[in-house]
């Protein structure tokens, strides 16, 4: 490709289009403000996610195990715990998959190079 030969030291990020330079680009050649905004929306929504499991475990915990009184901090950190470790693996996956799916990178178009 033509576009990419032009400056060996510039190359377009995958999300965005924008040419960046080499050093500012990830392997899959995101640029560290896609990443970012990428990684934030992920935050995001992983704390939702992690708050429905806190939520469904305490319900369980509550109604199913029925802790006494003299537990009940145990089982307080036991969904906090829950929380947050469903958040993290939440913000990975999602993550991931912003990172796979990349759909505006295939609606890129590479920009006018002119030879002469």
């Amino acid at each position: 490709m033509r576009w990419r030969e032009s400056d060996p030291d510039q190359v377009p990020c995958g999300r965005c289009g924008e040419m960046k330079s080499r050093a500012d680009v990830d392997r899959m050649l995101w640029c560290t403000e896609c990443r970012t905004v990428a990684l934030e929306r992920a935050k995001a929504r992983s704390w939702r996610v992690g708050l429905v499991v806190a939520s469904v475990l305490a319900l369980w915990i509550w109604f199913y195990i029925q802790p006494s009184d003299l537990v009940i901090g145990g089982w307080i950190g036991t969904v906090l715990a829950a929380w947050y470790v469903a958040a993290r693996v939440a913000r990975e996956a999602f993550y991931a998959a912003a990172r796979m799916k990349n759909r505006p990178a295939s609606e890129l178009v590479p920009p006018h190079h002119d030879p002469d």
